[in-house]
């Protein structure tokens, strides 16, 4: 008994220390960017503390909230911590801005009981300190948005409401906790709301052999009652109901019903019928409605008679715009093109050489894409533009060249700079925080883990050459391109809000836009090329999303077995 007591007097063996992040940045010259970089990692730093040298207090209140693993029940029983159950509801409500329904739990204060720091500091073989996904408070938060009224601050958003739908649905199916059947069939009804039906004028001789509109205008083209363009019915998702349709929320409201179809096809739920019988409804007009979309462009000089294109095969190239009459960019490409993709809207007029070529000169100096030719790189319309070339290989390639009226060169690969692309989107990981800047000298931002992360995985499997975007291969590239385990501590630490939601960064409140793009960043590092939870702990793991398609793989295939 007596040396057992000697033994416990003596001070146990220090605990290796965690990797600290790296130095801060040093800069020659200081500018109001340095300045707010430097922020920034201020703002970020206390976030990379060591956890074992945690004062005992914090480390029993990161274990109530949830982010470390919960200790013996009897010891957590004797600390005198606050639990979010004791904050009362109107102070939930009482809070302004997005973070409509957030809570904040002060830092307690420093517990100097030695027996209580012993606890903490047991041996971390167990991932006793290592920071935890808070999955069902990220779950309670956005299964909110579905079933509950938003608060009156997100009146900004109501032409965003099949986007909130898909951010909020697609999140918690990455996380396993889709809402009840209930709300899945409203829904469906809340998109169908937002559908706007349209008629559009299309050139007869043009779709006269096309696969999905043949048979709406084969009478009208045949009989010559028309000549030149003839109507079609169309249309497409608008932002709310009674709003014009609009390529961004149709391509949200398309993937949210994908999703809701694959998570009740196994049982028949209502649910998926209906989501699945909206799709095939809406079908042809959408294909109808993105031909008139169409905004042919001179092919630009510097194009032509490059590996872009085959010299003297044509002089313009064809880009899309958002809506009737908007902008045009790479966006409207990729939206429009994972619609077609996910619905099998076979349609050669939308996957042509010229489409590619559009997305193509949008590549900048730097590397990465603008949204249109000639604009500064940006880590969202990167993707869209790296996703979309994606996306037109693999259908074009699929569509026998003979049905490719007037385009000679449908087995082209549209090549552009890959490496120079690589390099730019590495170096938009930001070196102290792990997380990615979607521009050149810009601050880090936690969306930017899916639009910069996913657009590397895009690269690097397309690299590979593998045909499945979830397969592992051992090509070219064996790993992703960027600090896998850097980006996922930046999403565990400094994204997570305790009260649930994701966000920018610390200083920032939490959305359901940064809630989906943190968790498919995280995604997309735990699962493509190879298995990696980094120095996570096993129930971190998430469900695996398609890197092109942003849903998770198992739903890409049910909708396109649906179709197929």
């Amino acid at each position: 008994m007596q040396e057992s007591e000697a033994v416990s007097d003596e001070s146990p063996p220090p605990l290796p220390a965690q990797p600290p992040p790296p130095p801060r940045v040093q800069y020659m010259v200081e500018s109001e960017s340095t300045e707010l970089q430097q922020e920034t990692e201020t703002e970020c730093e206390p976030f990379f503390v060591d956890l074992k040298t945690l004062p005992v207090d914090q480390v029993r209140h990161l274990r109530n909230v949830g982010l470390l693993p919960a200790e013996n029940p009897s010891a957590a029983a004797a600390a005198a911590t606050v639990t979010l159950d004791e904050v009362t509801e109107d102070v939930a409500t009482s809070r302004s801005g997005n973070d409509d329904y957030g809570v904040h739990i002060e830092v307690l204060e420093e517990h100097t009981d030695d027996e209580m720091r012993e606890e903490c500091n047991d041996s971390d073989e167990d991932g006793a300190f290592r920071i935890q996904l808070l999955r069902e408070k990220h779950s309670e938060y956005l299964t909110r948005a579905l079933t509950l009224p938003l608060p009156p601050s997100y009146v900004s958003l109501d032409a965003s409401r099949p986007w909130i739908i898909y951010w909020t649905l697609h999140s918690l199916d990455m996380l396993g906790s889709l809402p009840d059947e209930t709300a899945l069939v409203n829904v469906v009804k809340a998109l169908d709301s937002c559908w706007e039906d349209s008629v559009v004028y299309i050139n007869a001789t043009e779709i006269r052999n096309d696969a999905v509109l043949k048979d709406i205008v084969e009478a009208e083209a045949t009989s010559g009652k028309y000549q030149g363009k003839i109507p079609l019915p169309a249309g497409g998702f608008g932002g709310n109901g009674g709003q014009i349709a609009h390529c961004a929320p149709t391509y949200a409201a398309v993937l949210a019903l994908c999703i809701v179809y694959s998570a009740g096809v196994d049982t028949s739920a209502p649910s998926s019928t209906m989501a699945l019988n909206l799709l095939r409804s809406k079908r042809q007009r959408l294909c109808a409605w993105y031909l008139s979309l169409r905004c042919d462009m001179p092919l630009l000089t510097a194009l032509s008679g490059t590996n872009n294109t085959i010299s003297g095969e044509r002089s313009f190239m064809t880009a899309y715009r958002m809506h009737h009459d908007g902008e045009v960019d790479c966006r409207a490409t990729y939206t429009m093109l994972a619609v077609a993709v996910l619905l099998n809207i076979n349609s050669p007029l939308l996957f042509s050489a010229r489409t590619a070529d559009f997305v193509a000169s949008c590549q900048t100096y730097e590397g990465g894409f603008g949204g249109e030719p000639h604009s500064e790189a940006h880590g969202g319309y990167t993707f869209c533009a790296i996703a979309a070339l994606k996306l037109l290989e693999e259908k074009r390639l699929s569509i026998a060249p003979a049905s490719v009226s007037g385009d000679l060169e449908s087995e082209r690969r549209v090549e552009i700079d890959r490496a120079a692309l690589r390099a730019w989107i590495a170096r938009r990981q930001m070196s102290y925080e792990g997380g990615f800047a979607g521009r050149c000298n810009k601050l880090v931002d936690g969306c930017y883990s899916f639009w910069q992360g996913g657009a590397m995985a895009v690269l690097d499997i397309w690299s590979n050459g593998s045909e499945g975007e979830d397969s592992r291969t051992d090509g070219i590239f064996d790993d992703l391109c960027f600090d896998r385990e850097k980006l996922q501590r930046y999403i565990l630490l400094c994204a997570q809000d305790v009260n649930g939601g994701l966000r920018d960064k610390p200083s920032k409140p939490r959305d359901f836009y940064h809630s989906c793009y943190n968790l498919s960043g995280l995604s997309v590092t735990q699962h493509c090329l190879s298995n990696s939870l980094g120095d996570s702990v096993a129930a971190n793991a998430i469900g695996e999303t398609h890197p092109v398609l942003n849903i998770r793989v198992e739903r890409v295939r049910a909708i396109q077995k649906a179709f197929n």
